[in-house]
């Protein structure tokens, strides 16, 4: 298991690595211009992001994985994708992760999307 970011995307193969690398600064923008306070930690084996105030202090927004396939994100949480299915459709799901081919991003509207009814549900 890698402790941080940094070692589990240097874990991977070097496409799945380039790949996790470019997917955690696209989200780490997205957050970002959400004015979204948080830290990237490793939850479930898997970086992602804390938020560090406000609502939701503590709880994960979301996190993000390699898999042989894919690229996944998570928005921890069962009940943010379902509320997206019109959003999201054509792009590969289950409940709880959004997955994208290895060297494709999910939509900024998608993600922007993702975090707003993230906080809504941490309210």
């Amino acid at each position: 298991m890698s402790d941080d970011a940094a070692s589990y995307i240097a874990a991977h193969p070097a496409a799945s690595a380039k790949a996790l690398k470019t997917l955690r600064t696209f989200l780490a923008g997205r957050i970002a211009h959400a004015g979204v306070a948080v830290e990237e930690v490793m939850s479930y084996s898997m970086p992602g992001y804390r938020i560090l105030s406000g609502r939701g202090t503590g709880k994960m927004l979301m996190g993000y994985a390699a898999w042989k396939d894919h690229l996944a994100v998570y928005p921890h949480s069962g009940t943010v994708l379902p509320q997206m299915l019109k959003l999201t459709r054509g792009i590969s799901q289950t409940k709880s992760a959004l997955h994208v081919p290895i060297g494709s991003l999910p939509p900024e509207a998608v993600i922007d999307q993702m975090i707003h009814l993230r906080l809504e549900e941490l309210h």
